[in-house]
C-alpha cells in the first residue's frame, strides 16, 4: 500500500488552514496551536513550501506566513517535490541507483507504469482542491 507522509499530511492541512484565511498573514505559533501541529516540524515544512513558491513570510510585529500569489496553480505534485518526497511506486523505483535484480525484474514495468499514472494524477491535482 503507497502511503502519504507525515509531511504531506500536514502541509495539505496547513494549505487547508491557509486557504480559509483568505490571504491574510498568520504567525507560525498561531497556525500550530490552531491546527494542533508540532511548531518546530510545522516550521520546517513553512520553510521549504516558501523556497517553493507555495507560502510567502512577512517578517516583524505583525509577521507570518500567507499563501504565495499563484498558490492555487501548484500542484500536489509540486508539493510533493517541494518537500523532497520520494515519488516512486516501490522502493527500488525510488532511487536512482540500479538494482541487483533490474535486469532480471519481471514487475518493473508493472510498477512503472503505476508510477506513471501516480505522477501524472498528482500533477493533474491542483492545492486549491484543498480549499
Amino acid at each position: 500500500m503507497l502511503t502519504i507522509s507525515k509531511k504531506i499530511e500536514y502541509s495539505i492541512i496547513i494549505i487547508g488552514y491557509f486557504a480559509k484565511k483568505q490571504g491574510k498573514t498568520i504567525s507560525l505559533a498561531k497556525a500550530s496551536k490552531t491546527l494542533v501541529l508540532p511548531y518546530r516540524f510545522m516550521g520546517q515544512l513553512m520553510v521549504a513550501m516558501k523556497e517553493a513558491g507555495i507560502v510567502e513570510s512577512k517578517e516583524g510585529k505583525n509577521g507570518g506566513y500567507s499563501l504565495a500569489q499563484d498558490w492555487d496553480k501548484r500542484s500536489v505534485y509540486d508539493l510533493m517535490e517541494a518537500l523532497g518526497e520520494d515519488m516512486g511506486a516501490v522502493k527500488c523505483m525510488a532511487h536512482s541507483g540500479r538494482c541487483v535484480r533490474e535486469d532480471k525484474c519481471q514487475i518493473k514495468k508493472i510498477w512503472k507504469k503505476v508510477e506513471d499514472r501516480l505522477v501524472s494524477d498528482l500533477r493533474e491535482i491542483k492545492l486549491s482542491e484543498i480549499n
